[in-house]
């Protein structure tokens, strides 16, 4: 029998060998996870005599991925890192590892402190490896480590707990606890992983560790940037909103017997901000204006910076947190005229701050940086915020380079920009560049819509779960199509507290297209059923797509009776080439079968002669600025319109600013607009449907706003006889 000192010497001339070899550079590194697994296999083996030689193997075996790195083609970086990354995941997936991560910083046996230096160097080597690694909405490979992160937060969970209990005041570096968070920490920093990420339950688990540390610790700043980084995702900010994150937020950084430090206290500032309404963050304007002062210094900071940086934060993070606070105009003008910050800034410098911000990141959609692309879209949605107030618009149609650089992105349809996730406090770029031209009077109605119109399609897929494995490869090939169209598909939107039926309806209500993936558990599953009836009523154009031969359907078979199919002959390994162009030539014939509509359909049907006869006498003021508007006149301009309180309520306007903003995106998108709201509808009043009409009125008040006080005094006694889609 070999002795254990003997195995070591072995695994330690084979790590030394790595060196020497002149192998393929992609062996290896196959052999260096190879003989790292094997190290952790023969933990248990180890005695006194061979520490010396283990962590010489552990040295080198991080030596060796360093200098196998350094080696790596420019182009191949982001491929190699997710490589290196997920196989990385593979070894703290290992039972032994587990074993260990299911303890605790405190419970040690004979051979813990082994394990501990394995778990903590792939921990810390998986965080650096995140910053090379871009993360997609199909991307299913961190799905199948679910065990392995829920035994990682659970583990910090746990230490948290027991610390307290032994009333551990002085907090050791380097433990296990403190590699978990900063991995947690720059894995959800990856937007499109959050949804996953709740699914497992980290939200709830943030929340709860943070109700137990002290503000004072140092673990405080990274448990409050994960929670940060999960609000900065719609599903995130209702999950936190759920488990009543916001008061627990502001409890933390209200605690009076000890203090946050300064970056710890502006992560909870802008996570609080993510959570609040306009009405919340109103009513604490002196903790918002410290916060938009922190956020403005940032700013000037990092575009300072050679690389856009400034405290730690890229320089999406404070303007991300605008876009949201924005939405209020009293944020906007205080950043506009009142933020204290170093330089001092005047109103035009600061405007000067986020156009020059834009001109320089406007060529990011020519590349393929997602990071750039999401800043530039977020000053694209500032400077459309900004262009909302009229004192303003001067500053802004002086620069012409500024005109020049919207106009091209508005009109530029070809540019490759990715398919990311943007909150919904934030509209895609072309979005936003075209209300901004709408708000500078450089374009018409009829050049908003028609430029809205022109925005890529969506198409949803329909598939059963069982068929997991071939929608993956489908989703692959449609993924190479994000210059021709969006996609939907559940997987997606599954993480959050909302119903996921409305967001499936929804989905479907925003799709040009639905693609049926059939097979005898799609022709089984009543979930599949209830979606592919709901499109049928809805007349969407469907597709099916057969895998294999799965027989006959009687509830769905004479509804796609005649219709265009695809199938392929099974759920194979490789997809048949010649199956796929077939299908992706039927998609795109279908799309611009569906995409012929005229203008005329962006228009609002007129008013019945039975619903015009019935005048009202205004009993708004008419000699009252729009500026000066209160909820109470809001409430009245909307009654003129004969819009039911019921439906105004659910949009809660508190300015005729935020009343001209959502005009302006129902001009993009009415729609889109109408079947998000008939679905929040629905869920506010059980029982009670949002008609489309109803729908009609309300956008028809939005429309017909005065924008002056000139025009105010024009408003007619009675209501409009037509509901034309114009503005006065």
């Amino acid at each position: 029998m070999v002795k254990s000192s003997t195995i070591f010497q072995q695994l330690l001339h084979k790590f030394q060998q790595l060196n020497i070899n002149d192998n393929k550079h992609q062996d290896r590194f196959s052999q260096l996870i190879l003989l790292c697994n094997e190290l952790i296999e023969n933990i248990p083996k180890i005695t006194v005599a061979d520490n010396n030689d283990f962590r010489d193997c552990v040295q080198l075996f991080y030596n060796e991925i360093l200098e196998f790195e350094s080696n790596i083609r420019i182009e191949d970086t982001k491929r190699i890192s997710r490589d290196i990354f997920f196989a990385i995941l593979d070894l703290l997936s290992k039972s032994q590892i587990s074993t260990y991560l299911n303890g605790d910083e405190y419970t040690v046996t004979e051979h813990t402190v082994f394990y501990k230096c394995v778990t903590d160097l792939l921990l810390s080597y998986a965080t650096s490896r995140l910053q090379n690694i871009s993360f997609v909405n199909s991307d299913i490979g961190i799905r199948k480590y679910t065990d392995l992160f829920r035994t990682i937060y659970k583990r910090v969970v746990r230490d948290l707990e027991f610390r307290i209990q032994i009333k551990q005041e002085v907090i050791h570096d380097n433990t296990t606890t403190d590699y978990i968070l900063s991995f947690l920490w720059n894995l959800s920093a990856s937007i499109d992983i959050v949804p996953w990420l709740l699914g497992i339950d980290l939200a709830k688990s943030m929340l709860k560790c943070l109700k137990i540390i002290k503000p004072s610790s140092k673990i405080a700043q990274q448990i409050a940037s994960i929670i940060h980084n999960i609000s900065r995702h719609d599903d995130g900010t209702n999950e936190l909103k759920q488990v009543n994150g916001l008061q627990i937020l502001k409890d933390f950084q209200s605690n009076t017997t000890e203090k946050l430090d300064d970056v710890a206290d502006l992560v909870t500032s802008m996570a609080i901000a993510q959570l609040s309404t306009a009405e919340q963050i109103r009513s604490d304007h002196k903790r918002m204006n410290r916060t938009l002062n922190q956020l403005l210094q940032i700013t000037i900071d990092a575009a300072k910076d050679e690389h856009h940086q400034a405290e730690g934060f890229q320089l999406s993070e404070p303007l991300a947190v605008f876009t949201k606070l924005f939405v209020d105009d009293h944020s906007l003008e205080y950043v506009l005229n009142h933020a204290e910050t170093d330089p001092q800034l005047t109103t035009s410098s600061t405007i000067a701050l986020f156009v020059n911000l834009f001109i320089k990141y406007r060529d990011s959609f020519a590349s393929e940086d997602w990071s750039k692309q999401f800043t530039c879209t977020a000053l694209l949605n500032i400077l459309w915020s900004i262009s909302f107030q009229d004192r303003y618009k001067t500053k802004l149609k002086q620069n012409q380079d500024f005109l020049t650089a919207i106009k091209s992105l508005a009109m530029n349809d070809s540019e490759k920009i990715f398919n990311k996730y943007v909150s919904s406090s934030m509209e895609s770029a072309a979005n936003a560049a075209n209300g901004i031209l709408y708000n500078l009077g450089e374009i018409s109605d009829t050049q908003l819509v028609s430029n809205a119109v022109s925005k890529k399609p969506t198409i949803m897929i329909s598939y059963a779960h069982d068929n997991n494995q071939f929608c993956d490869k489908i989703l692959t090939e449609f993924e190479k199509k994000r210059n021709l169209f969006e996609i939907w598909i559940d997987r997606d939107h599954c993480s959050s507290s909302e119903d996921l039926w409305e967001k499936i309806a929804r989905g479907i209500g925003q799709s040009k297209v639905i693609v049926c993936l059939l097979s005898q558990e799609y022709f089984n599953s009543k979930s599949c059923r209830k979606e592919a009836t709901f499109a049928i009523k809805r007349n969407k154009s469907i597709i099916p797509v057969y895998i294999g031969e799965p027989g006959d359907c009687d509830w769905l078979d004479i509804h796609i009776a005649g219709l265009k199919y695809v199938r392929f002959k099974g759920d194979k390994t490789e997809l048949d080439r010649n199956k796929i162009q077939e299908m992706l030539r039927t998609i795109e014939a279908t799309i611009n079968e569906t995409t012929t509509e005229s203008l005329e359909q962006h228009t609002i049907p007129t008013q019945s002669r039975k619903e015009t006869e019935k005048n009202k006498l205004t009993t708004l003021d008419i000699n009252k600025a729009p500026e000066e508007w209160t909820s109470d006149d809001i409430q009245k301009w909307f009654s003129d319109y004969k819009v039911p309180d019921t439906l105004v309520k659910l949009f809660d306007f508190q300015s005729i600013a935020e009343m001209y903003r959502y005009a302006s995106k129902l001009h993009v998108d009415s729609r889109n607009e109408f079947v998000k709201y008939r679905q929040r509808y629905a869920k506010q009043y059980p029982g009670d449907e949002l008609e489309e009409y109803i729908f009609d009125r309300f956008q028809n008040a939005l429309f017909k706003l005065p924008k002056n006080q000139l025009e105010t005094k024009k408003i007619s006694t009675s209501t409009p006889k037509s509901s034309t889609c114009t503005i006065s």
